[in-house]
């Protein structure tokens, strides 16, 4: 077992904001989301990244405060979003622990350890394949996902009882960080980076799109970059269009820049969500509400953005460095040994979930390439149902007409939540929801809950005047 020295300065700070108030470690943890290959605690191989270890210490402290106290202030009924993650958590476990063994020596799978198997299957891509097996990665992988899941419970007990800014104020943190990460890895700053890059991951930092180097930030490859850049550029764009914020707008527009020279095509595309789903939420910013100022300044935005990017395709070569990049990163992406192997992972995943009659062979058995087929290979059709529940309950529900300040951040952490769903469907490899989606997705959650909270006070005070009146 190592140790990360560099991380006992994170967990030193951890402790000075828990101990002041314990509710705050969620806060952090959120604000280290962007140190994505940072490890805490590195274990046969096997990285605990600081984020998952700040999680587990606070989720541990959480529940020793509530077992040795019980107050009526520490305890929260989940909603029923939280029920079905609950059952998902569960069933998932169930898997990882007994549908492994249930079907074991049934059929082949890719491994989550590229390196475990021992046929490979194709000419065109390194991947092997093994007979369906118990392994560390069933134990490693539903510990990932009970981890995530506590913590959405987690951060929605924090806020209802301190208010969203614990989960807003963390993704302030984390987004800014991320930009200043990207700076640095944009000036080739590899050397100050080694301190963050302590995973046991392949490290693919040297990666260019025509001759320009891809930043990958705190991360070890572009696309995981990518797509935490692009869920949080979507976050504060829709933040800023309703709360009309100039702090939203910066880091927005720098979540932007880091995502787009990732030149990731997975983040790509999750811009491309972002900017739809924005649109079909123009409701949510475009009211009557809208003061002239406010319209002045987004028609004087969009005129810069517009002759900027003229001036950007007169004046540099960025015509062929796009078309490079839609060339290699999306027309030719799925004739690439990449595209090749990720669709043998897919179809991998989705023989398991025949095979298993749709039970799952369980979390951590098999590689698959996209959220759907991960989740229908590794937990089956329940699984499945448990996790769209969640989805539907937590992010899809309308929230109706409230307050302008509860709608901001229903819509942003909606439209955040989906962006990163959306990448999550193209490249995910493993069912682990993800720290990231379980916070903005909890935002979702409590913003809803204090939109139905106010409405409901609303009716009851309306109802006690009209009471009045009729005396």
């Amino acid at each position: 077992m190592s140790f990360a020295p560099f991380a006992a300065i994170f967990i030193i700070a951890w402790l000075w904001v828990a101990l002041r108030k314990l509710e705050n470690g969620i806060t952090f943890v959120i604000a280290v989301l962007p140190f994505g290959m940072f490890a805490a605690i590195s274990v046969a191989g096997l990285s605990l990244l600081l984020a998952h270890f700040l999680a587990m210490l606070t989720m541990v402290a959480l529940v020793v405060r509530w077992i040795t106290t019980r107050t009526s202030g520490t305890s929260v009924l989940l909603p029923i979003d939280g029920r079905y993650l609950v059952f998902f958590a569960a069933y998932a476990l169930f898997s990882a622990l007994v549908l492994v063994r249930l079907f074991a020596g049934d059929f082949l799978v890719f491994p989550m350890n590229l390196n475990a198997g021992t046929t490979q299957v194709s000419i065109f891509f390194p991947s092997s394949v093994w007979l369906l097996r118990p392994s560390n990665a069933n134990i490693s992988q539903a510990f990932y996902i009970l981890l995530s899941c506590g913590f959405f419970i987690a951060a929605i007990s924090a806020s209802k009882r301190f208010g969203r800014q614990i989960i807003e104020l963390g993704l302030v943190i984390a987004t800014s960080i991320n930009i200043f990460l990207g700076i640095l890895d944009f000036l080739a700053m590899d050397n100050l980076l080694a301190i963050i890059r302590t995973a046991d991951y392949s490290l693919a930092n040297q990666q260019q799109m025509a001759g320009i180097a891809r930043v990958i930030g705190g991360f070890s490859e572009p696309a995981s970059f990518a797509t935490t850049s692009a869920a949080l550029t979507a976050y504060f764009a829709m933040s800023a269009l309703i709360g009309r914020k100039t702090r939203d707008v910066v880091l927005a527009v720098g979540n932007l820049i880091c995502t787009v020279f990732a030149f990731s095509s997975t983040g790509t595309v999750a811009l491309v969500c972002a900017f739809v789903l924005i649109l079909l939420h123009g409701r949510g910013f475009l009211t009557n509400t809208l003061s002239r100022t406010f319209a002045h300044m987004l028609v004087i935005l969009a005129a810069t953005v517009v002759f900027a990017v003229c001036m950007i395709l007169l004046l540099t070569p960025a015509p062929d460095l796009i078309a490079d990049m839609v060339e290699h990163q999306i027309l030719e992406k799925r004739n690439s040994m990449s595209g090749i192997e990720r669709r043998a992972w897919a179809y991998s995943a989705f023989a398991a979930f025949w095979e298993t009659w749709g039970l799952g062979a369980g979390v951590g058995s098999l590689r698959g390439s996209g959220l759907l087929s991960v989740l229908m290979g590794s937990v089956g059709l329940p699984g499945l149902i448990a996790f769209g529940g969640f989805l539907y309950y937590a992010l899809i529900r309308p929230i109706g007409h409230h307050d302008a300040d509860i709608q901001r951040t229903f819509y942003a952490s909606r439209i955040g939540s989906l962006t990163l769903l959306c990448s999550m469907l193209l490249s995910a490899t493993s069912a682990d929801p993800t720290l990231l989606l379980m916070s903005l997705a909890a935002l979702a959650t409590v913003s809803r809950d204090e939109a139905v909270q106010t409405f409901n006070s609303a009716s009851r005070e309306d109802t006690t005047l009209e009471a009045g009146a009729a005396l």
